[in-house]
């Protein structure tokens, strides 16, 4: 196992592992595909420093991703979380987000925030375990389905 940076072959990797995996697992439409892009193509062309995509490979295969954004001088955004059915459960998707939340600390951001769903309970329990908070609720209709989005912090 290792993570590593992301190179520009790994972007349609990204795009499309999440969308068939949040499409098989939670019926997510092809709008959802078309969010994914978009972050990951502003992620590239972007090229900042305080931004970084991170791929997890198991056994030489990509098997998962996260990223950080920039909001701020002092703030971050943690998305495209993900890690592949076949190797879940084993503690891959903490090591991702700590990577993620060490990079946050290397860089000098004080706040990381994140969006998810109710629905993904395994990375909300992630969340909770690397004391991110959940900060406030909002229905609404994405991907063809109504969600509860989820606005979770923390504080670094």
């Amino acid at each position: 196992m290792m993570i590593r940076n992301f190179t520009l072959d790994d972007v349609d990797y990204i795009i499309n592992s999440h969308y068939e995996i949040y499409n098989r697992e939670f019926k997510y439409d092809l709008s959802f595909r078309d969010f994914i892009e978009k972050r990951v193509k502003g992620l590239v062309e972007r090229s900042d420093d305080k931004e970084n995509i991170w791929i997890l490979e198991v056994d030489g295969k990509s098997s998962g991703s996260i990223c950080i954004k920039k909001i701020n001088e002092d703030s971050a955004q943690l998305g495209l979380f993900l890690v592949e059915p076949h190797v879940r459960g084993v503690g891959y998707g903490n090591r991702l987000v700590r990577t993620a939340i060490d990079f946050c600390k290397e860089i000098g951001f004080k706040k990381i925030i994140l969006w998810t769903n109710s629905e993904l309970i395994s990375a909300r329990r992630i969340y909770e375990k690397n004391e991110f908070q959940l900060k406030g609720t909002r229905n609404q209709i994405l991907s063809n389905k109504e969600l509860i989005e989820e606005r979770w912090e923390l504080t670094i």
